[in-house]
């Protein structure tokens, strides 16, 4: 499977469970509940959104494999990582689990990445 991606980042995690903890965020592109257009969204299941996820931004990508992805979310967490602190990945979007498979999770775990999901 393919992957495209809006944008990447590392930040810290402001919600949840997780609150506080350091985190790359990958928010992937595309939803089953609005098409991001501002046009459509009077009559979008979700019309509260904020959220700009179409598309590929400048910090995202499109990536052909899950290793690829793996890799580039890799890429994000900080070199230097204090003992004991496990790397965190928020995998949101849009909508998330449109594009995100045992696969990618698989290949997120091997390169040491916890993973969460925001979804709708």
């Amino acid at each position: 499977m393919a992957y495209t991606v809006k944008e990447c980042f590392y930040t810290l995690q402001g919600e949840g469970l997780n609150a506080g903890r350091a985190a790359v965020f990958c928010r992937f592109s595309g939803c089953n509940l609005w098409t991001g257009r501002e046009a459509d969204r009077e009559k979008a299941v979700c019309t509260f959104c904020d959220t700009d996820f179409v598309g590929v931004g400048p910090d995202g990508g499109k990536f052909a494999t899950a290793a690829d992805l793996a890799a580039f979310v890799k890429r994000r967490w900080p070199a230097e990582t204090p003992a004991g602190v496990r790397p965190l990945v928020v995998c949101t979007g849009g909508e998330p689990l449109l594009q995100l498979d045992e696969a990618a999770v698989a290949a997120l775990h091997a390169a040491g990445f916890e993973v969460a999901v925001e979804t709708n």
